[in-house]
């Protein structure tokens, strides 16, 4: 994987509004900054372009033509990435980064890398290493796998897991079997461990740049020390959310079919 760009969120936020973009710019810049007024924003502005300058991504001599002032392949890339119409989300809590794939074309696609809201990390892949950057993403390591293990629940339980204060009067406990119960505990312990988030990957549909992304799928998952928590949604009518603890191999057989899914988009 041949990196492409490495960026500070205002640096990008300036390049694609000078690709032609400026609210979709101003969106990036305040998502890590906040609300900024037309002062502000042309503040932040000036004080990238200088940015850009030392790091010899400013074309001067487009510049003097009055054409966009960065390479012509700079330009290319930003309006691919922008005008990309689908999106792969992997979230990873809490480490404070996220991974965003865009899909260019049939066979490429370009991982977008987010480390605390500040510094991007572009790269293209081929829709064959899809699934193995995911992979590398999360790469979990010292799972020592147990038995396998399971447990079901209604809606509004699961959603009852969002808050650990909900844990003592779930009702979940009145209906549970010992054996589920045990993998309840275990699931709620390594809940514990990761701040009380899941993690998930998802699926984005971006018909154009003034209509709300599309979600067409999700995976929720939690890694463990005795596995990967996978939870799946089921079409039963009283306990649908199914949660499964899964080897590693199962979790990468899983991306694997996430990759085929994504390449036939």
């Amino acid at each position: 994987m041949k990196p492409l760009l490495a960026c500070t969120t205002e640096e990008l936020a300036l390049l694609v509004t000078f690709c032609g973009y400026p609210e979709v710019g101003k969106g990036i810049a305040e998502s890590s900054m906040g609300g900024l007024t037309p002062e502000k924003w042309e503040s932040v502005m000036q004080a990238t372009i200088h940015q850009l300058m030392l790091k010899q991504i400013w074309d001067y001599e487009r510049e003097v033509n009055n054409e966009v002032p960065i390479s012509k392949e700079m330009e290319t890339f930003i309006k691919s990435y922008v005008g990309s119409r689908w999106m792969i989300r992997c979230s990873s809590v809490p480490e404070q980064h996220i991974l965003m794939i865009h899909k260019i074309d049939e066979e490429i696609w370009l991982s977008h890398l987010i480390d605390r809201d500040i510094i991007h990390e572009f790269a293209y892949i081929t829709s064959e290493e899809l699934a193995s950057h995911i992979k590398e993403y999360y790469s979990f390591q010292d799972i020592d796998f147990a038995d396998d293990m399971s447990f079901q629940l209604t809606e509004n339980d699961f959603d009852l897991l969002s808050n650990r204060s909900n844990i003592s009067g779930l009702e979940a406990y009145t209906y549970l079997s010992s054996e589920e119960s045990k993998a309840f505990n275990e699931f709620t312990n390594s809940l514990d461990l990761k701040q009380w988030s899941l993690n998930n990957i998802s699926m984005f549909n971006l018909p154009d740049l003034d209509a709300d992304p599309m979600l067409t799928n999700i995976v929720f998952f939690l890694p463990s020390l005795k596995g990967i928590w996978i939870v799946e949604y089921t079409n039963e009518s009283e306990r649908p959310i199914h949660i499964n603890l899964r080897s590693n191999e199962v979790w990468e057989d899983m991306l694997d079919g996430l990759g085929q899914i994504a390449s036939d988009l």
